[in-house]
């Protein structure tokens, strides 16, 4: 077996050397889990990537690494950026608190963003606490996370003040703090957004999980394979779908989708949905190396 050092060996001669090269596409990369499969190419790409402190100034955190991500392993994380994090995107992140996010953000105050959709367990105060120590803050999304009411709302809209940086709002139908999407049916966008008769949280007004578009009865609904989802037809017909059930994923879950692989290149993808495809899974509590 070749080693590690005759194959960087056989890169083209330049001024370069390998890893300087690969550093250069690494900042494109769209995740932790990217970022860190990178890290197994080589010892020197290894090393390069933990040195290199501009690559994680940006973290973001999802499937399947999202379940097993705690507070001691994002803190591990985020130090590498030596205090130069940005922007934090952690979605679905069920093992993450209030004093795991705190400790983040008290040690990175040039943070712009702060994402953390579905995280369930950090809380209204403990948000509202980590905005209010940062002085650069400009986006804040929130849904999912429980029991914001309209008093930590209008906490939060104290620091962030402009239309859209935080992604929840008071849904005129309900009274509650929800997500309120945009429309996209051409006639419920001619009057002014807060005028719209289709505005309301997803709850409130039926909606296509892919557009968005409001699914009145004059709509065709359209099942599709994520369990509760609906579709409007539109967006079903150009969608993927399980060749046995034939009902699509919504992009939000296309990750769920066990895909059947063909050694004929000509054949189109195919794939099974979780439902019509029975197989012992993996336990997705299992620790992952982060270490780099």
């Amino acid at each position: 077996m070749r080693t590690e050092e005759k194959e960087e060996e056989e890169w083209p001669s330049s001024s370069r050397s390998a890893p300087e090269i690969l550093l250069l596409v690494l900042p494109y990369l769209h995740s932790l889990y990217e970022l860190l499969s990178m890290t197994t190419v080589s010892r020197s790409l290894r090393d390069a990537i933990r040195d290199e402190t501009a690559l994680w100034t940006k973290i973001v955190v999802e499937q399947p690494l999202s379940s097993r991500l705690t507070d001691d392993i994002l803190w591990d994380i985020t130090s590498k950026s030596a205090g130069k994090l940005n922007t934090l995107i952690l979605r679905h992140c069920l093992r993450i608190t209030d004093k795991g996010l705190r400790r983040v953000v008290d040690a990175n105050p040039l943070i712009r963003k702060i994402i953390v959709p579905g995280c369930t367990e950090l809380t209204p105060e403990g948000i509202i606490g980590c905005v209010e120590s940062l002085t650069k803050m400009e986006t804040l999304h929130i849904n999912g996370v429980h029991r914001f009411t309209k008093e930590h709302l209008s906490a939060l809209s104290t620091y962030l003040p402009n239309e859209g940086a935080i992604d929840v709002e008071v849904c005129p139908k309900c009274d509650q703090v929800m997500m309120i999407p945009s429309c996209s049916r051409v006639s419920c966008n001619r009057g002014r957004r807060h005028e719209r008769k289709c505005r309301g949280c997803w709850f409130c007004v039926p909606r296509c999980t892919e557009c968005s578009v409001c699914l009145g009865s004059d709509t065709e609904i359209q099942e599709a394979a994520c369990g509760g989802d609906s579709l409007c037809l539109q967006c079903w017909l150009v969608l993927p779908k399980c060749r046995f059930c034939n009902k699509p994923y919504c992009t939000s879950h296309s990750s769920l989708r066990h895909d059947i692989l063909t050694n004929d290149p000509s054949a189109q993808p195919m794939f099974e949905c979780q439902a019509c495809h029975y197989r012992a899974g993996t336990n997705p509590y299992d620790a992952f190396d982060y270490q780099i």
